[in-house]
């Protein structure tokens, strides 16, 4: 089953899949043929085109005054989902990620959901608050800048190196901090920075990034990746249980956005190294709980529709939900290749 499996993920209809499973599961290199064919095809994708098109040639996502409201539609969300899909920077993207830095990063380096337009706005609402410092929308956006190619831009390393500053007594990272004083990190916050620090070759980590990237894990594998003590759903999802039955973070999503689910810890862990940890078997066991007979997976859950009572709201469709998924399998073997538990024919 996983052969036909494989070759499903293998159609040329969705180049961003075929290239990734090329590289991630089957590990072809980069500069051979079938990648580079894939790569050259990502740029007139269906959804691609959309997210392109819904541009009009303004160079970014409306509205002008911020990049991150409204969720799902604005600039940032834009970007992230096209980092997903492996689209390389072009101009009309490279226009957009200027206009988020402009508009978004803090002089300590992090982003911030308040653009500097917005701050005044802000201000006159909390007149003691601070601009907040947000580790879920700096760990994903250095992530997709990263694959976008700008590990490089100094802008992205002070963001990188905001990272260990921010970090919480228990590992982990919480966006309610400093302001609401948590007394627990957050998994969608902790699961940011880690996933940004994937993105970054390991010959370039210093003992600091390394230091932080195991008290990050830490964290999260001492809950097992996906087992809390407390409701761990955003708040902005916690009313909609009757409307969406289970626990969110046990269902599987894309695109995942800057939120959280065991497949997406799974993903950023095996990445950073840790697959040999015992603390990843309960995920791990999730997530072939869930295998179809034919070998995939379905997509259990999209968060942009989950959040609207079941209506898309995201700019670009992408699959539909409770059917077989390419991206959610793809995510999956992605996992098994990490581990070693993926057994290809010859």
């Amino acid at each position: 089953m996983v052969s036909k499996a494989i070759s499903w993920l293998l159609e040329p209809e969705n180049p961003p899949v075929r290239m990734f499973t090329l590289t991630d599961v089957l590990g072809k290199p980069e500069d051979s043929d079938e990648v580079k064919g894939a790569k050259d095809r990502i740029l007139s994708y269906g959804p691609v085109q959309e997210l392109k098109n819904a541009q009009g040639g303004m160079g970014y996502w409306p509205p002008g005054h911020t990049c991150y409201t409204p969720k799902f539609t604005s600039t940032v969300w834009q970007l992230q989902l096209l980092g997903e899909l492996g689209v390389p920077k072009t101009p009309w993207i490279g226009s957009a990620v200027e206009r988020f830095l402009d508009q978004h990063q803090m002089d300590n380096g992090a982003f911030s959901c308040p653009s500097t337009l917005e701050e005044r706005r802000y201000r006159a609402k909390h007149p003691k608050a601070k601009r907040d410092a947000e580790p879920c929308l700096t760990g994903n956006m250095v992530r997709t800048l990263i694959v976008f190619g700008y590990l490089g831009d100094g802008r992205i390393r002070k963001a990188i190196e905001w990272f260990p500053e921010d970090q919480q007594e228990d590992g982990g990272w919480n966006c309610d901090y400093p302001m609401q004083k948590p007394t627990h990190s957050s998994f969608m916050s902790t699961i940011e920075p880690l996933w940004a620090y994937s993105e970054i070759p390991r010959s370039s980590w210093t003992r600091r990034m390394k230091s932080s990237v195991d008290r990050g894990a830490e964290f999260l594998l001492a809950h097992r990746l996906f087992k809390s003590h407390r409701n761990w759903s955003p708040v902005e999802f916690r009313d909609l249980s009757k409307v969406f039955s289970g626990n969110l973070v046990s269902k599987f999503h894309f695109p995942m956005y800057y939120y959280y689910d065991a497949l997406h810890a799974l993903r950023v862990l095996t990445l950073l190294g840790y697959g040999d940890d015992k603390r990843m078997g309960d995920a791990i066991h999730l997530m072939h709980s869930k295998r179809t007979p034919d070998g995939r997976w379905l997509l259990d859950g999209d968060w942009s529709r989950e959040r609207n009572d079941g209506k898309r709201r995201a700019l670009a469709p992408i699959e539909n939900l409770n059917e077989p998924s390419k991206w959610v399998t793809l995510n999956c073997y992605r996992v098994l290749a990490k581990t070693g538990e993926l057994e290809l024919p010859r």
